[in-house]
């Protein structure tokens, strides 16, 4: 019976051949496998969430919160901005009454005026690529995927200076239904509005 043909000829560069189409193998497999840890670390990934507040900001001051309406300072509410507004600010309220403050109708003037912003964008991350003998690659010709991403800012703003008091800043990879999405709006304001101090503890 005749045997198959090896890639060349000669034994010791056969086996060369053959060891080098394996590692072209498993660097096509680790490619893909990076992209599927990717899309899996996106989907689990934690809200990046910063907060910052102003220097001056006496918070022992603030007793009293409202809604403001963003056509108040030339703004019109996004789609995504109006579809959050029904779950979103019933959150925000729970976490500030949690902290001490209560709540007046929009349009009373209040300590703090609320404001929030939504942002979605789409956003494309490549793999890093394995490069035998050489470490680990970014960018070339590595796959790449997709996805979306979702900004939340909330402001409370001080009428008197009309400039944020506080502000809170979340970021993250967005889920695949809007039930999701919901749901991680109402994360990213409990984990933001946790930093906020409450009155009992301001100086």
């Amino acid at each position: 019976m005749k045997s198959q043909s090896p890639c060349h000829p000669d034994a010791a560069l056969h086996t060369a051949c053959a060891r080098q189409n394996v590692f072209m193998m498993l660097h096509r497999r680790a490619e893909w496998l990076l992209v599927l840890l990717l899309l899996v670390s996106t989907g689990c990934a934690s809200l990046d969430v910063k907060t910052e507040h102003h220097p001056s900001a006496d918070f022992s001051r603030y007793k009293t919160f409202s809604f403001a309406d963003p056509a108040d300072i030339g703004e019109a509410r996004t789609a995504d901005e109006a579809a959050l507004q029904d779950r979103i600010e019933p959150a925000i309220s729970k976490q500030l009454r949690a902290k001490g403050l209560r709540q007046l109708d929009q349009g009373q003037r209040a300590d703090l005026a609320v404001y929030y912003w939504v942002n979605v964008q789409s956003m494309q991350r490549r793999a890093w690529r394995s490069g035998y003998g050489r470490g680990p690659t970014y960018g070339g010709s590595g796959p790449t995927h997709s996805f979306r991403e979702g900004t939340l800012v909330l402001d409370l703003v001080e009428p008197a200076e009309n400039e944020p008091a506080w502000r809170a800043t979340i970021i993250a990879p967005l889920k695949s239904t809007r039930t999701e999405n919901l749901d991680l709006a109402i994360q990213a304001v409990d984990e933001a509005l946790a930093d906020y101090p409450s009155r009992k503890d301001s100086p």
